[in-house]
């Protein structure tokens, strides 16, 4: 009876079931590299231990690799390791006027995936944009392999950006949330091809209510610029406001 209901519910079973493999992460707007400093230094400290997710009874260490892409135009900055976020010792470069980032600290579901290949985010483009892209919980990795007609290494944030890339971003979301088996948190980094014009955009969505605390995103505002994070960042942060459930936005 159980394995019944495994297969013909399977994102029930994720639901009530599913131990909450999870990632933490933040988006930046801005032109302050303090901004940037602090984002990173909380990042580094949620990844190390999570107290939220410790509170649920989730692994609280992210430490399967990170990575993060900055973009001012001139130059894409993008680094992506293997290594834990807070054992890592390199230096973030030193950005001047107005930027665009993303950093991830990743928990790997599957841990055969640990590398750099893997971490977060990853890179993809269409006819008109580039995307970098990263993301927070579970798809249906088999589902987007059937869809994308695909086989071999991979996962389903890396199968969920080709995904984006084939539908567009708006007309892929719909179905990636249909296929989500815990959480759909995203940032993408945007880039237009033609003018170098870049967007953030970052979507809340999740399956299990309970646990609303742990999967819901933030908004921050700092001296110069404004951020998206995961709900263990705003600790350090005094302004911020719940982002809405399930809906696309733009930073």
């Amino acid at each position: 009876m159980m394995i019944f209901f495994f297969f013909c519910h399977r994102s029930l079973f994720y639901l009530f079931f599913y131990p909450g493999i999870m990632c933490r992460m933040f988006a930046y707007k801005g032109e302050s590299m303090e901004d940037l400093q602090s984002l990173y230094l909380a990042l580094s400290e949620s990844a190390k231990n999570d107290n939220i997710a410790k509170n649920f009874g989730i692994n609280p260490v992210h430490g399967d690799g990170w990575g993060y892409v900055i973009y001012n135009r001139q130059t894409i900055y993008t680094y992506k390791t293997e290594k834990p976020i807070f054992s890592d010792s390199i230096s973030i470069p030193t950005i001047t006027g107005e930027f665009l980032a993303i950093f991830h600290a990743r928990q790997a579901s599957d841990k055969t995936t640990v590398s750099s290949i893997f971490s977060h985010p990853f890179f993809g483009s269409d006819q008109r944009y580039l995307y970098f892209f990263a993301h927070n919980g579970h798809i249906s990795e088999e589902s987007l392999m059937k869809e994308l007609n695909f086989s071999g290494k991979t996962t389903d944030s890396e199968m969920a950006l080709q995904y984006i890339t084939r539908k567009g971003l708006e007309k892929a979301l719909p179905e990636l949330e249909r296929m989500t088996l815990s959480a759909l948190n995203i940032l993408i980094l945007r880039i237009d091809k033609s003018n170098g014009n870049a967007e953030v955009f970052y979507e809340n969505y999740y399956l299990n209510k309970e646990r609303s605390e742990y999967y819901d995103m933030f908004e921050v505002k700092l001296s110069k610029g404004n951020a998206v994070v995961s709900s263990t960042l705003t600790q350090r942060f005094n302004e911020k406001q719940k982002v809405d459930f399930g809906k696309l936005e733009q930073l």
